[in-house]
């Protein structure tokens, strides 16, 4: 089945003929401003399974919480653009730094029953935004960097009630949002893996598979993916786990939506 993207509101939308679902997905920095590009390997994978595929150009700012409300709004226009009935689950993918703007938008309480999947989830701060760190101080310390801070972000996580629709797929090379056994203070995935299983127990859906934070992004050329990844950038669509993964973790989310 061929994807075709069209614009509507302020995204690109692969419409599904007949959906099981809507995938609203926000990317990381740079890779995520052309979604439907850098990403449309595993975009495609997911519009192939019976989702429509909101692809959501990477909004800049260093407010993250107002990037994260603005989503909202364009979760509803495109919805309205596609006159689908509210029966339809919405679902939200995020890779990298598009997992903290949905991570928000949870701890929050502004997404209900919506189940999401955080790839590689990179909770930033103003350092992670802005290679000088000497700029990157002087915005702090006049409280122009970047809002919610990591640790006022992970506060907000665990003073939330929800987060028990979510699942989480790690990478064992990622050098960015780290891997399972990273000690470090920083490694966000190590944090929201040990707070979602103490949430969610037992029914919390995770992974951890090769590759490195870029593992999402690729474009398909034939039998292979071609990613950003210098050891290995032609990728064998046979070898790869991501995709398929990716997908049974959000048709899991759905059931348990429904029971």
């Amino acid at each position: 089945m061929s994807t075709h993207f069209q614009p509507i509101a302020h995204s690109w939308v692969a419409k599904h003929p007949d959906p099981v679902g809507v995938v609203e997905f926000i990317g990381g920095a740079l890779y995520g401003t052309l979604p439907s590009l850098t990403y449309s390997h595993f975009l495609t994978c997911l519009y192939d399974t019976g989702y429509t595929v909101i692809a959501v150009p990477f909004p800049m700012g260093l407010n993250h919480a107002a990037i994260a409300e603005r989503l909202l709004t364009e979760r509803d226009s495109v919805r309205a653009e596609l006159a689908y009935s509210s029966e339809i689950p919405h679902l939200w993918v995020g890779h990298s730094l598009g997992c903290k703007y949905i991570a928000l938008l949870e701890a929050k309480g502004k997404i209900m029953n919506q189940p999401s999947l955080l790839m590689a989830p990179d909770i930033s701060d103003t350092r992670d935004a802005l290679p000088i760190p000497i700029l990157a101080d002087l915005l702090d310390r006049y409280h122009l960097g970047v809002t919610p801070t990591r640790s006022e972000t992970q506060r907000l996580i665990c003073d939330s009630r929800l987060f028990n629709l979510t699942a989480l797929i790690s990478f064992q090379q990622d050098n960015i949002a780290g891997n399972k056994d990273d000690t470090d203070a920083n490694s966000d995935v190590a944090w929201l893996i040990q707070e979602l299983q103490n949430r969610q127990g037992a029914y919390f859906p995770w992974a951890e598979i090769p590759g490195g934070h870029r593992e999402p992004i690729g474009i398909r050329l034939e039998n292979v993916v071609l990613n950003p990844n210098i050891r290995q950038f032609l990728d064998p669509i046979a070898l790869r786990q991501l995709e398929q993964l990716a997908i049974d973790f959000l048709s899991k989310l759905v059931y348990r939506t429904h029971s």
